[in-house]
């Protein structure tokens, strides 16, 4: 049993929500991540407030680290100009994109974007080849860290795994065969959807190949304490694979440690929304929390939640307390 989760980054990270336009329409994908129905935020707006966090971040002692996902962020006009400005004033970037954008696009880019997390979808993938020629751009970034997320769809299971077998072989990176979870992108994540065991099995298992790229710790990567003393080193993903995604009653410090920002600009601590919205971009006065909030939530499912630091204070004052550890071990 654990009762810590710490996240291994001198990180403050920003998972953004920025536009909600995509060229792509899956079925496991709610209309609010894809529909366009919310202007995104003008330059100036965005630029503004990414000064503000980055000022923010470094009076912690923190790198600020900008996750950008969509929607397709890539199809934002002024996107490009915004990551080589993160870029150049010492913030790190990371996007969520499915990869269509223009080769040339993608080489002319790599050099700003310190992660990539590349999404397959059976459905929609019109050119496999262009999805792999654009991972291929990315493995040869060194200074790009690459991930590749092959969305299981059940109906289409096979067909997905063997893309991912191909990938493996041609492209070095990891990847992950990525569960879906209904209610997905419009804040009612209820369950995951219905696999079998072989399924469970060979989702759990699978991984890429290492890139041997000398990178800085990726932000899903997060240092566990067991009640016997012992600490392991473990993914976001690793949790989420093997339904370790329940902290009811810990101790979370998202945003503390990170934030979350949605389309309409609204800021909070994470994708659950627990405790409601913190602030806007727009307001002319960002304040965030200093200390963490108790969680309330069954299914931390977003990698951006996961990746925050979490305490089960419960435990702690257990394992100081002689008689409750022998009964815990």
């Amino acid at each position: 049993m654990f009762f810590i989760l710490k996240n291994k980054c001198n990180y403050f990270s920003v998972n953004w929500a920025l536009m909600n336009n995509c060229n792509y329409k899956c079925s496991y994908c709610h209309p609010d991540l894809n529909s366009g129905s919310i202007k995104a935020p003008s330059y100036e707006v965005v630029v503004q407030f990414v000064e503000n966090i980055s000022s923010h971040a470094k009076k912690l002692g923190l790198t600020p680290y900008f996750e950008f996902g969509g929607g397709e962020v890539t199809l934002l006009r002024y996107f490009s100009k915004l990551i080589q400005l993160i870029h150049k004033n010492g913030g790190l970037v990371c996007i969520v994109s499915n990869g269509s954008k223009s080769l040339l696009w993608w080489r002319e880019n790599a050099e700003y974007l310190n992660g990539v997390s590349l999404s397959y979808h059976v459905n929609d993938i019109k050119d496999e080849v262009h999805f792999l020629k654009v991972a291929k751009i990315l493995e040869n970034s060194n200074n790009t860290r690459l991930h590749i997320n092959v969305m299981m769809d059940p109906h289409k299971f096979n067909d997905c795994n063997s893309f991912a077998e191909r990938l493996k072989k041609q492209v070095k990176c990891s990847i992950a065969l990525q569960p879906l979870f209904e209610g997905f992108g419009n804040g009612a994540i209820t369950k995951k959807y219905q696999y079998t065991d072989v399924q469970e099995l060979l989702m759990q298992s699978f991984r890429g190949r290492p890139d041997g790229k000398n990178l800085p710790e990726s932000s899903s990567s997060l240092d566990i304490e067991y009640t016997d003393g012992s600490k392991k080193t473990v993914s976001t993903f690793d949790l989420l694979i093997n339904d370790q995604v329940n902290f009811i009653g810990w101790d979370c410090y998202a945003g503390v440690e990170s934030i979350v920002i949605t389309f309409a600009g609204e800021i909070y601590r994470a994708w659950c929304m627990q405790d409601g919205s913190i602030c806007s971009i727009y307001d002319k006065e960002v304040i965030l929390p200093i200390k963490p909030t108790r969680c309330r939530t069954k299914i931390c499912q977003c990698g951006a939640d996961l990746s925050s630091t979490k305490i089960n204070k419960s435990l702690v004052e257990q394992l100081n307390n002689p008689i409750a550890v022998t009964q815990l071990l």
